[in-house]
């Protein structure tokens, strides 16, 4: 940061000096445990679970949730995240949607509250450390008017101690281990998914690849997503951050995606929302176009093959839709009318196949052209 920028901003005294004290106490209090308890299964397998819950109730509640609403939830589900998130010491729901958005709607710019240009150790965690002294306001009106999001906020402090040392010092004197519970539990486990967390504001904006938009500095990358439960495919959350998924091909690591289809399923998630694979196809397109372009490519020539691809997804997407559509009338229909209702799905069916194959050769021609191309 340059000089003036630092003189615009004061040091949050109680958030650096948790960011600092809890992982040395942590280093201290370690071998005071293991020398007294020593390495207790039961007590790593609790801290494992508890730390994927609160990394999933930051991923799937803090960020997907409430940050960008990218589905709605059962107010037992919100109810979880709320306070299992508390427990990760990443400060309240609100706090943390506000500065979320915030980082949308001016990514890479200086109003951007992890900056990446602001250095890599700054993006990660030094923004923490340093506060805007003019952008403290809460920017998120819809949040504010969410009463559970509110009460969370409002005594975020008790309810973090409460779920994040108080919970786990509880279940570790069940266990016959509450200094294990406390130091384990608790403030390794904050310690380590707080870190995990800080990886999308420096990693993914470090490494991987610039797969939807080469505007913006976030990446994919799959290495990122298995450290942040499905959060490092970023530069596709960027450019459609309404999406319910960062890893949209089944193969993608993206647990905070199957955690959220799981609630679906189960009643306490609905409305999941997702772009189209005609929009996500366009954007790949047009990210890998530019950077053709810049190794001779003419504009007209890669339009026109985009062109051709996009029609034929189109056209495979709405002929799925009338096969669909005419399956569903055949059931209603009556007898007499079967043979007749069986040769247009045939039909239909085959210009399915016919728009595949086309899509097929339109994607085939525009790789080749790309291998052409050192990405």
């Amino acid at each position: 940061m340059t000089e003036k920028r630092i003189a615009q901003k004061r040091i949050e005294w109680p958030v650096a000096l948790f960011l600092i004290i809890n992982p040395l106490a942590t280093l201290i209090l370690m071998p005071i445990y293991f020398y007294f308890y020593g390495f207790e299964w039961d007590i790593a397998l609790f801290a494992l679970i508890f730390a994927a819950a609160t990394n999933l109730s930051i991923t799937a509640g803090y960020h997907r949730l409430f940050s960008h609403k990218s589905y709605d939830a059962h107010p037992v589900a919100k109810a979880l995240f709320l306070l299992i998130g508390a427990s990760g010491f990443q400060g309240s729901a609100l706090k943390w949607g506000s500065d979320h958005r915030r980082h949308h709607s001016h990514i890479d710019s200086e109003k951007d509250p992890y900056n990446i240009n602001e250095g890599f150790w700054y993006a990660h965690m030094g923004w923490l450390f340093f506060k805007d002294s003019v952008d403290q306001k809460i920017q998120a009106p819809d949040l504010e008017k969410d009463w559970m999001v509110k009460f969370q906020h409002d005594y975020y402090l008790p309810l973090s101690i409460l779920m994040g040392f108080g919970l786990p010092t509880l279940i570790g004197w069940m266990m016959g281990s509450p200094l294990g519970g406390f130091v384990i539990g608790g403030g390794l486990r904050i310690a380590l998914t707080q870190q995990s967390t800080f990886f999308v504001n420096s990693l993914c904006h470090t490494l991987g690849k610039q797969t939807y938009s080469k505007e913006i500095s976030a990446r994919d990358s799959w290495f990122v997503a298995v450290l942040t439960h499905g959060e490092g495919y970023h530069n596709f959350h960027h450019k459609f951050q309404i999406d319910y998924r960062n890893g949209i091909k089944w193969y993608h690591w993206d647990p905070t995606k199957w955690v959220i289809k799981t609630l679906n399923l189960v009643g306490l998630a609905t409305k999941l929302r997702q772009i189209s694979n005609v929009e996500i196809l366009k954007a790949r397109l047009q990210a890998e176009a530019s950077e053709m372009k810049k190794h001779g490519f003419a504009e007209d020539q890669l339009a026109a093959m985009r062109e051709k691809i996009i029609e034929a997804q189109n056209k495979m997407k709405k002929l799925r839709e009338d096969y669909e559509q005419f399956k569903r009338d055949a059931v209603r229909k009556r007898e007499e009318l079967k043979d007749a209702y069986d040769l247009k799905l045939a039909e239909i069916k085959r210009d399915l196949e016919v728009a595949h194959l086309e899509f097929q050769m339109g994607m085939k021609l525009w790789q080749l052209h790309r291998k052409s191309v050192k990405f």
